[in-house]
């Protein structure tokens, strides 16, 4: 697909390529002189702790956990199961 720049640089990419007037993209120019569009989608600063890689790895960890779901809903609860699973791996 050949674009031609305009007075200023810039290029209109056509609807084929899903790119809509807002989203966000990541410009990359690669050694070789080539450039790749990426879209993207920004993460809000205050979500950011999810994706380090101790969130992943702790996510990762408690879907594989084998034990059943318990719902909590007095301290109480919360003091016997967490004594439970002190001695646990």
């Amino acid at each position: 697909m050949l674009l031609q720049t305009d007075a200023r640089r810039r290029i209109t990419l056509p609807p084929i390529v899903g790119i809509k007037p807002g989203d966000a993209i990541d410009l990359e120019v690669l050694d070789d002189g080539r450039i790749m569009l990426i879209p993207v989608e920004p993460i809000p600063k205050h979500q950011l702790w999810a994706w380090t890689a101790e969130a992943k790895q702790s996510v990762s960890s408690s879907l594989a956990d084998l034990r059943p779901s318990v719902e909590v809903t007095t301290a109480k609860q919360a003091e016997a199961i967490a004594k439970r699973w002190v001695d646990e791996n």
